[in-house]
């Protein structure tokens, strides 16, 4: 079963444009599995909790995951509370001569960003420390946003689920107050102060080439999350803007010649032209890469990226009243049903809709036999140990035998430490009509749990999934 991933850049208002694409995708998905029977036709349209597996999110990305993920909000939910915490959080900020002649160079107010989350929690009936990894998740989703340590400049990824592998290093020494995650991937520099926790400086993982999140998710999942390497994976990327076809790109990405006299932090918080194009195409150049592997292994990786080139690029970030309809449509609504509307999108659109719609049915369904099914005796990322442990002489890659009974369940589990070392039993005795005679120990605690029993597999006839 492929591993379905949704992956939202930063864009500051920009992030409902994500959200209505977003739901447009999955008003395709539910009527591709109305049309196959999956769904009865009076079913409501599919949530991403529904069908992914996880969600990253870098800045305004990073809020929309802990939206769907934490907070279990529908996509609806989302765009109606992405309007409000446009307005709470963009329409106050303090002035060009404030922050030139201050110790403060920030253009908006953390603290405002904070209570704003904290405002979205009470309205849920969270309490206000609601915790990353919090035990009350009513959904299987994973999620992750993104942030840097702005002294040592590495990616620091903050997730809901517990994280092992070599970004542990990386990682906060305790449970995350999702309050601060929220304010941690959203501290764009020059537009919001670094958020402070344990004496790290965290700033917004959007900047540079995390703003499109999607490759850094990739390898953090499969060196953090248990995830093979091998396993098929369905990636899907929603951008906040892109620059139409044919723009000069290397003369939009110049800054005027009078921003060299002012401070660069103070340039940056103007949101030029130039930085938003330089951002836009930034998360540009990581989708082709990942569209390049597809082409080579479609198999191993189905991706798309989806994001408006209807003149999005032109509005700031920090434009709050591009995000409000409250005349009818809003800026944003108007220039992304434009872009939705493109028979080329719609296509692909459809695409799409048709490998998710594959995805969710691998996940609803009861355990179905495929063979052969391939188990791998060990990973080619990540210093963790393998899930299999082998008793004896066998070729890398096993192929299950037939006559098996069906197991009810069976779940490739992620985990939270290093497995330990399984001591090899004696050689078993060879299974007549088995096509694979050696025997595989797994240890269920850490690998595979078949109603709390230690399987001794010599061929498993059942799905494999990765446990959410």
């Amino acid at each position: 079963m492929a591993f379905g991933r949704m992956c939202a850049d930063g864009g500051g208002v920009r992030g409902l444009s994500s959200l209505l694409i977003l739901r447009c995708l999955l008003v395709f998905v539910t009527q591709e599995l109305v049309r196959r029977g999956v769904l009865s036709d009076t079913h409501p349209t599919l949530n991403p909790q529904d069908i992914f597996d996880a969600a990253v999110g870098t800045s305004t990305g990073g809020l929309i995951v802990l939206m769907l993920v934490n907070l279990d909000m529908t996509l609806d939910e989302c765009i109606q509370q992405y309007k409000v915490l446009s307005g709470e959080i963009f329409s106050k900020y303090r002035s060009v001569l404030r922050r030139a002649f201050g110790s403060n160079l920030s253009k908006f107010s953390g603290k405002r960003l904070q209570g704003a989350v904290e405002k979205l929690l009470i309205s849920r009936g969270h309490p206000l420390d609601l915790k990353l990894r919090s035990d009350v998740q009513r959904n299987q989703m994973h999620g992750t946003v993104l942030c840097h340590e702005r002294l040592r400049a590495h990616q620091m990824f903050l997730c809901t689920h517990e994280c092992t592998g070599p970004y542990r290093r990386h990682t906060l020494d305790f449970d995350l107050e999702l309050r601060h995650a929220a304010r941690a991937t959203s501290a764009a520099p020059s537009y919001f102060e670094p958020m402070i926790i344990q004496g790290r400086s965290l700033v917004d993982g959007g900047y540079g080439d995390t703003n499109n999140p999607s490759w850094a998710a990739k390898i953090h999942y499969h060196q953090s999350h248990g995830l093979p390497a091998r396993h098929p994976l369905v990636l899907i990327n929603i951008g906040t803007g892109t620059l139409p076809e044919g723009y000069d790109e290397v003369r939009l990405r110049k800054r005027p010649w009078w921003t060299r006299l002012l401070p660069n932090s103070l340039v940056e918080a103007l949101g030029l032209l130039s930085d938003l194009v330089k951002m836009a195409t930034e998360s540009e150049y990581r989708a082709s890469d990942l569209a390049y592997i597809s082409a080579l292994a479609p198999e191993k990786l189905f991706f798309q990226r989806f994001s408006a080139d209807t003149g999005m690029h032109n509005i700031r970030l920090d434009k709050w009243q591009a995000a409000t309809d409250s005349y009818g449509p809003s800026e944003i609504e108007i220039k992304t049903e434009a872009y939705l509307a493109k028979s080329e999108v719609q296509m692909r659109l459809k695409v799409t809709a048709n490998k998710l719609a594959d995805v969710y049915i691998g996940r609803n369904s009861e355990p179905k036999i495929s063979l052969p099914l391939p188990l791998p005796l060990h990973f080619p990322l990540g210093p963790e140990p393998p899930c299999f442990n082998q008793a004896t002489a066998a070729p890398e890659m096993l192929t299950p035998s037939l006559g098996v009974e069906r197991l009810s369940t069976l779940n490739l589990e992620s985990r939270s430490k290093p497995l330990p070392t399984l001591s090899a039993p004696a050689t078993p005795d060879a299974l007549p009509n088995s096509a694979v005679f050696p025997r595989i120990l797994v240890k269920t605690e850490n690998v595979f749990t078949v109603e709390g029993q230690l399987l001794n597999v010599p061929a498993a006839r059942a799905k494999r999934s990765f446990t959410r």
